[in-house]
């Protein structure tokens, strides 16, 4: 295709990226100075926080995302990723509810927040507060020691604090009781 054509005019547009660094972000560029400012707030954040982001640069956006798992090799389980997606004007707030960030966040998910009309310093701000929440919350793996009818002892990881159930394995039955321990999952955090 040739750039003079009147058809081609769009799509040989070369898009120019802000160059800059957030290593604890593993990200070297962004899309706008509004991307540049959200980006630097939060990483400022992350290192007095001690936590780092995953990103992921989309043309309308950037999206950072911190996955939760269980590290113990037995199990090795993405429990939850959190994800925040920003594209100059508006945040969004929220678990990925994929896990792989292949759609956007569902603003009528009730643990989706939209973040509009305010300054990118509130923004990043108010997105900080949210992911060091998140990140932060205690979570548990209760654990039972007879099979279920395939041979698998059960488990189940909850978030502490709301009992909201993340993952599971193996199927447990009412028969089965409280289980015989349960165990605090460490976070990558701490």
């Amino acid at each position: 295709m040739r750039c003079d054509s009147k058809y081609s005019r769009v799509l040989c547009q070369t898009k120019v990226m802000i160059p800059f660094e957030a290593p604890l972000f593993d990200l070297v560029e962004c899309n706008s100075e509004q991307e540049k400012e959200f980006i630097e707030i939060l990483h400022n954040r992350a290192k007095i926080g001690g936590w780092t982001a995953d990103s992921w640069p989309a043309e309308d956006r950037i999206i950072l995302s911190v996955d939760i798992s269980d590290p113990d090799p037995a199990y090795r389980v993405i429990l939850r990723t959190l994800r925040i997606d920003f594209d100059g004007m508006t945040t969004w707030l929220g678990p990925d509810e994929t896990f792989q960030l292949v759609t956007n966040l569902n603003p009528d998910h009730p643990d989706v927040t939209v973040l509009s009309g305010i300054s990118i310093f509130e923004a990043a701000t108010r997105a900080a507060d949210w992911l060091e929440k998140e990140i932060w919350r205690s979570i548990v793996r209760q654990e039972w020691d007879h099979l279920d009818e395939r041979g698998v002892a059960p488990r189940l990881w909850i978030v502490l604090d709301t009992g909201e159930a993340l993952c599971s394995q193996g199927q447990r039955t009412t028969a089965m009781g409280q289980p015989e321990r349960v165990i605090p999952v460490p976070s990558d955090f701490f």
